[in-house]
């Protein structure tokens, strides 16, 4: 059956709005900051066979890109017993989950009794039971200790709320109150979907609406197709690197792109799975590859079923890094490490054969933070997954561009917002002290890298628990196009504790820190990568830099060859042509 393009384009806006009706919805109904503040959850639809009608123009990339997963595993699972009313819970890496505490929920549409839709909401939890919220110890060396597992789980049938599946789940986390009134949000969320697909599916007929879905994503195929076929055939190879917890013994991923006309296949080749939480479950790599083959081809959205069909993707073998066997690898830290590693290495082989204006450099890798402690006012223990502490590394630059600053890592692609901070003390035990980007922390190129935004805060009950999803970072975000750094500190993450007396206790490998009353925990995150040889870049360009203080004059000469006056500012002509042609 064709469908008009009026109709095709009105489908593809309505589409669009519905899921950011159910963003918002969320936003409005959530209880926990990370949901109505942060803005850590992902809405997307799926249609009749669970593939993906739209992805939404503002969700995180490594939580919609697995999702057709999910819900085809819902659907297989429940194969006839499918109702109107129903909903679903399923988190577990198997089924093509990530880390426990991303959580999706799924909810069933039918019109004219047919299944034809899906509601789907992915969102971060606090927490899922395990020692400790997010407990990312490296004595974590297995998916048992991180929580619970939750395969694909009817939770409400038919409307009625399964009674003792919930008890079984709440009973055993530690905020079962502001979790279920965040659970709410999501089915409040499905429901408003639910309400207007049907709309939809009544106006236009359940036969054109299909035709019309069709449609779409065949539109979307012509699109990928097309700019693979403008790439050259042949085989292209790139890596990334894994900082090692301690030591030298770094662990390199390493992709092989194929083009060849209209189609792609990436392969990933990785060690072993290890026995700490940085494994990517198959779910997270293949988010992780599509968002990277997404940015490279210069494609817009919308994105849904389309993006993947001329793509072959080969996570590596099973018990691998990159495509970890659950159980029993842990995969508490895949949303943040290796999913960033994971997006370079790709993108390092595909910038090797795309053009030259559609270059990006890397993004710094994320390390995202959970606080614990003893509420002093209540006497009850809190947790707060904290996004302004973590999520807040630079964004890397792109050709013509220089990179955002302190929009976090990849694994959002900026969407995790930055809570406000008067809000945030409200709803938490402590102060933010200190929130400011880090002068030099931008991978130096033609196109500088985004900076990083540091932050620090200070406890104000008796001890307060940082726990970091990521580890230090010992290489710095990847430039492309002979984009390079002399000054490689600031360009590198930190986690911090700063003691009473000023002392600072770095994380190094650690997972955890400890800060007591009257002492701060600080977190430095990554800097962004740059695009083309640095001393290419415009030297009035690395002035303002200089002056707006996003350079410091030391690192102007040393990233840049630019030599300038400290006190006037000026550029010195002759010392920066001697530099430059060194």
């Amino acid at each position: 059956m064709d469908v008009d393009i009026t109709t095709l384009a009105t489908m593809q806006g309505a589409l669009t709005s519905i899921t950011d009706e159910m963003s918002q919805v969320v936003v409005r109904t959530a209880r926990s900051p990370v949901f109505k503040l942060a803005k850590d959850f992902s809405c997307t639809l799926c249609d009749w066979q669970s593939r993906q009608m739209i992805q939404g123009d503002a969700e995180l990339p490594v939580h919609v890109g697995s999702i057709p997963f999910v819900c085809r595993a819902v659907a297989e699972a429940y194969e006839g017993n499918i109702a109107p009313g129903d909903t679903f819970l399923c988190n577990d890496p198997a089924f093509g989950g990530l880390h426990l505490n991303d959580v999706a929920l799924l909810r069933p549409i039918f019109v004219e009794g047919e299944l034809l839709f899906w509601a789907v909401i992915r969102a971060h939890w606090l927490d899922i039971g395990g020692p400790s919220p997010a407990d990312l110890r490296r004595a974590q060396s297995d998916s048992y200790g991180e929580g619970i597992r939750i395969p694909p789980l009817k939770v409400i049938a038919a409307g009625e709320p399964c009674d003792d599946v919930m008890r079984l789940y709440f009973n055993n986390i530690r905020f079962p109150q502001q979790q279920h009134s965040d659970m709410l949000a999501m089915i409040a969320a499905a429901e408003i979907a639910g309400r207007r697909l049907t709309t939809m599916a009544d106006k236009y007929g359940v036969a054109v609406t299909k035709a019309g879905v069709e449609a779409l994503y065949e539109m979307t195929e012509r699109r990928v197709r097309k700019a693979i076929g403008e790439l050259p055939d042949g085989v292209s190879q790139g890596e990334s690197w894994l900082s090692a917890r301690e030591g030298d013994d770094h662990i390199k991923i390493a992709a092989e792109v194929t083009v060849a006309g209209e189609e792609m296949s990436i392969t990933l080749t990785s060690p072993a799975q290890l026995r700490e939480v940085r494994n990517s479950p198959f779910g997270a790599t293949h988010a992780a590859v599509g968002h990277a083959v997404t940015i490279a081809l210069g494609l817009q959205p919308p994105f849904n079923d389309g993006v993947y069909r001329p793509l072959t993707i080969d996570y590596g073998p099973l018990g691998t890094l990159t495509n970890a066997q659950v159980p029993p690898a842990p995969t508490l830290g895949c949303t943040t490490q290796p999913f960033c590693e994971i997006v370079d290495c790709v993108r390092d082989a595909l910038s090797k054969i795309i053009p030259m204006e559609r270059q990006t450099a890397g993004w710094g890798p994320a390390a995202s933070i959970v606080l614990a402690g003893i509420h002093p006012d209540t006497g009850d223990f809190y947790g707060h997954f904290h996004p302004n502490g973590g999520s807040s590394g630079g964004g890397g630059a792109a050709y013509g561009a220089d990179g955002w600053s302190g929009v976090g890592s990849e694994n959002s692609g900026g969407a995790v917002l930055k809570e406000p901070v008067e809000l945030l003390e409200y709803e938490m035990p402590f102060l933010v002290s200190r929130l400011e980007y880090r002068m030099d922390s931008g991978g130096a190129g033609k196109w500088r890298g985004g900076l990083a935004l540091d932050t620090e805060w200070e406890p104000i009950d008796h001890e307060q628990t940082a726990r970091f999803h990521g580890t230090i970072d010992t290489f710095p975000a990847l430039g492309v196009q002979g984009a390079k750094s002399t000054l490689m500190e600031p360009k590198l993450g930190q986690r911090n504790a700063i003691d009473p007396d000023g002392s600072i206790r770095k994380s190094g490998g650690a997972s955890r820190l400890h800060s007591a009353r009257g002492g701060r925990l600080e977190m430095c995150p990554p800097g962004g990568g740059g695009v083309g040889e640095a001393y290419t870049r415009d030297v009035e360009a690395v002035r303002d830099d200089v002056i707006n203080g996003y350079v410091s004059i030391k690192g102007a000469a040393l990233d840049y060859g630019v030599v300038i006056d400290p006190v006037t500012r000026a550029i010195n002509g002759a010392e920066t042509e001697k530099l430059r042609t060194l």
